[in-house]
């Protein structure tokens, strides 16, 4: 049997460990590269929409991924037609790289906001902070920001 010497095991755990840390940098540049192509950070349209807005901090958790996904899929499910024509608008925005935005809307935390969007320009919004207390009851999560999203699509209170 070959005896394996104590510095070729802490060299071969260098370049693991090497390995890994630019593993690790090369997937957070990825990520964070193709988030900045998939999300709209700034209110570009001049069109009256309802904005929904997942706000999230750079490095996220996972019940903060809980939280866009099951925003994403309550939009996809209940509002596929509207999110087609865009009547409603979905944003995922890193809230730190994008402080005005923050600033805005007052952020702190991760959290949905709902914003009725006129002319390009924010006429009222409603940040939905209480999608961290109702996480685990999926009728309450979904009506709690199905409530919301209608009070700005409901053309009485849009007017």
């Amino acid at each position: 049997m070959k005896k394996v010497s104590f510095k070729k095991i802490k060299d071969l755990l260098k370049v693991l460990l090497i390995c890994f840390a630019l593993i690790s940098v090369g997937y957070m540049l990825g990520k964070n590269s193709a988030e900045g192509r998939n999300s709209e950070n700034e209110i570009s349209s001049t069109d009256n929409y309802v904005a929904v807005y997942y706000l999230h901090s750079t490095f996220r958790c996972e019940t903060c991924n809980t939280i866009e996904s099951m925003t994403k899929a309550l939009l996809d499910r209940e509002y596929h037609e509207a999110l087609e024509d865009g009547s409603i608008q979905w944003r995922e925005i890193d809230f730190m790289k994008n402080t005005a935005l923050a600033k805005q809307f007052d952020i702190a935390a991760s959290c949905v906001v709902v914003a009725d969007i006129r002319d390009g320009s924010v006429l009222r919004y409603r940040r939905l902070d209480e999608v961290w207390t109702l996480l685990n009851d999926r009728s309450a999560f979904d009506d709690y920001i199905r409530t919301a999203i209608e009070t700005y699509l409901n053309p009485e209170e849009r007017s």
